[in-house]
């Protein structure tokens, strides 16, 4: 109860009646709030602005941390070899073996990790970085797997390429045909271009002369077969 005695009940304005004037302290106050309120949002929408056109202007940005310029792929590595002597590398011997025969000029070995691939007696999967006349370096990962011999590994990759028609991966994909190295006559292998079932591009051939499997995926065909073209011979022996 108050001291004052009974507080009147003030007396309901018809909808839309004008209430009392509060002044023009309360005028000033309500104005500074409602600017500070619209300079918050508008500070708001422009970081978000800017957020998405730096993203959009990203050339390296290809859904997955690269893009079809100097850096087609995500390069996980930084060069370094982190592995100290007498440290285990996670790799077995013949993963080692496989490592060491690699091309050290583009395959950077100590990037290598292990790779599973069924019937394989070795398998890596190492950052590999080509050169090309236009975009430069191209860096992307690959993979490289051994057989217990030539057959097995053509068969393997025969069960990954049935049913492509002959033809050439740099006119067209979803084809089988022939790769050299080096931009020799000979070739060197065979080789295949297609969409596998996670609609990722595969580029993959084998040797005629090891048991060899070599494999790289991307999302770009284009940038993927300029990498490709970089490629130098990937083993040393």
């Amino acid at each position: 109860m108050s001291p004052y005695g009974p507080t009147p009940t003030p007396r309901p304005r018809p909808p839309g009646s004008p209430g009392p004037d509060p002044g023009p302290d309360h005028r000033n106050a309500r104005i500074a709030i409602i600017s500070l309120i619209v300079t918050s949002m508008l500070t708001v929408i422009g970081i978000v602005v800017s957020v998405v056109v730096a993203d959009k202007d990203d050339p390296s940005d290809d859904g997955r941390g690269g893009g079809p310029t100097a850096r087609p792929f995500q390069d996980d590595t930084d060069g370094t070899d982190h592995t100290e002597d007498g440290e285990d590398d996670g790799l077995t011997t013949a993963q080692r073996e496989l490592r060491d025969s690699l091309n050290p000029a583009q395959w950077r070995r100590e990037s290598c990790e292990p790779d599973t691939v069924p019937g394989a007696e070795a398998s890596l999967r190492c950052t590999v970085t080509t050169q090309d006349p236009t975009y430069g370096a191209l860096t992307t990962k690959a993979s490289i797997s051994v057989y217990g011999s030539k057959s097995e590994a053509q068969k393997v990759f025969r069960d990954y390429t049935a049913g492509l028609p002959d033809g050439n991966c740099d006119q067209q994909q979803n084809v089988r045909g022939v790769w050299s190295e080096n931009g020799s006559d000979t070739p060197a292998g065979d080789a295949a271009c297609y969409m596998n079932t996670t609609f990722q591009y595969v580029i993959t051939c084998t040797y005629y002369d090891r048991p060899a499997l070599f494999a790289v995926t991307g999302p770009d065909f284009p940038a993927l077969n300029r990498w490709w073209h970089g490629l130098d011979p990937i083993f040393t022996d």
